[in-house]
């Protein structure tokens, strides 16, 4: 199969982008797979690479080469490998780590999460989907998988017209013992959030060590599976409260908490919004306050309703801070620009009556690249703000 585009629509691809839309395309030639192959040419026929075609998806093409190689199983295997290669030559110690992060990693939708031996597979590609038994043949021959989770329960499935699933690939357990950053993590695969277990904040949670002590009061909102939490008290604080509406992820924290030492922690199984008023009521302050969102928006039309949602919970965090504190605050959404969300900060400052520094800046872990090339693949932004 060909696929040729309009005039200059390769333009994108030229500098690196990975996604073709379906109204870039110009014309076919042969038979059209769906899932499958393609060939791709500019106008003028010149050769660009090969791309997996759906004609379902406004997403027709997905990239994967500019050369003319077999798109096979030692394909991936390779693509999978020089993966791995970046990320040990930068930390070789991890055992628990992003292994591939889709587009950024020339692997167009496919995120594999690995937690020593047991790995997490997502595919929002039905391209890639042909491939799935070839990359849990990689994963257990060249990486000792001995558990594969697929964590496909995910709309982006519905729109490349792919069944929503999750469930074992390999193995008979989707439980694991992850040590990150020196906190264990009892960590089911199969029942957690996303991939399994948030890892794209691994190096962020680390860094509110630098900023308690044993006299600190903390709060940590969204917690999750408790991670800021128990690196808080891996730093020596005791007074320590987290909140999440999930109770899976509650349980989770209490039970990571025990394992670790740090019984001492408040787990809350609460709405944040419900929170910030008994909070409000009681009149408690904090020296450090968490937050940690999930997105506030999946597309553009949501974007004033997160924008709205997050000026909210931020002033609401400003008001409940000591004087010289501090607020580590994050939104995980691509359609919330840097300069956007700052804008929210400084929004939420004022109708606290707060001034605001930025001490710290954050992206996602060094094993969740970003293409500079493809905003879609930035979507993480955090900062660490000194309230007074």
């Amino acid at each position: 199969m060909k696929i040729f585009l309009k005039k200059n629509e390769e333009r994108r691809i030229n500098i690196g982008h990975q996604w073709i839309f379906s109204n870039e395309i110009e014309r076919f030639e042969g038979e059209t797979s769906d899932g499958g192959v393609a060939e791709l040419f500019s106008s003028r026929n010149a050769y660009l690479g090969k791309g997996l075609y759906n004609k379902h998806s406004l997403i027709a093409v997905r990239f994967l080469t500019s050369g003319d190689e077999e798109i096979d199983r030692e394909f991936f295997r390779k693509r999978i490998k020089t993966a791995e290669q970046r990320r040990m030559k930068i930390h070789p110690e991890r055992k628990s780590f992003r292994l591939c992060n889709s587009e950024s990693d020339f692997l167009p939708g496919l995120i594999i999460d690995k937690f020593n031996d047991v790995f997490s597979v997502q595919i929002f590609s039905k391209g890639t989907e042909a491939f799935k038994d070839d990359i849990c043949g990689i994963l257990a021959d060249d990486f000792g998988a001995k558990a594969i989770i697929e964590k496909n329960d995910n709309e982006l499935r519905t729109l490349e017209g792919l069944e929503k699933k999750e469930g074992l690939l390999y193995g008979d357990n989707s439980v694991t013992e992850a040590d990150i950053d020196s906190v264990k993590y009892t960590i089911d695969v199969l029942k957690g959030q996303k991939s399994g277990f948030y890892l794209d904040q691994s190096f962020n949670r680390t860094k509110i060590r630098e900023y308690v002590s044993e006299n600190s009061r903390v709060l940590d909102l969204f917690c999750n599976e408790g991670g800021f939490a128990l690196n808080a008290a891996f730093a020596g604080c005791r007074d320590i409260t987290a909140v999440d509406s999930s109770e899976h992820s509650i349980a989770a924290a209490k039970n990571n908490a025990v394992s670790n030492g740090f019984g001492f922690i408040n787990f809350e199984c609460a709405d944040v919004f419900e929170y910030f008023d008994r909070a409000f009521q009681s009149k408690e302050k904090y020296n450090v306050i968490v937050l940690d969102p999930p997105s506030f928006t999946k597309s553009k039309k949501n974007v004033p309703a997160a924008v709205k949602g997050y000026i909210e919970l931020n002033y609401k965090a400003m008001r409940l801070l000591h004087k010289n504190s501090y607020l580590f605050t994050y939104s995980c959404s691509h359609h919330i620009s840097e300069k956007q969300f700052e804008e929210i900060l400084v929004k939420s400052a004022e109708q606290a009556g707060r001034k605001i520094q930025i001490i710290d800046f954050a992206n996602c872990s060094y094993d969740h690249p970003v293409l500079p090339q493809m905003p879609e693949t930035k979507y993480l932004k955090g900062y660490i703000l000194n309230i007074n």
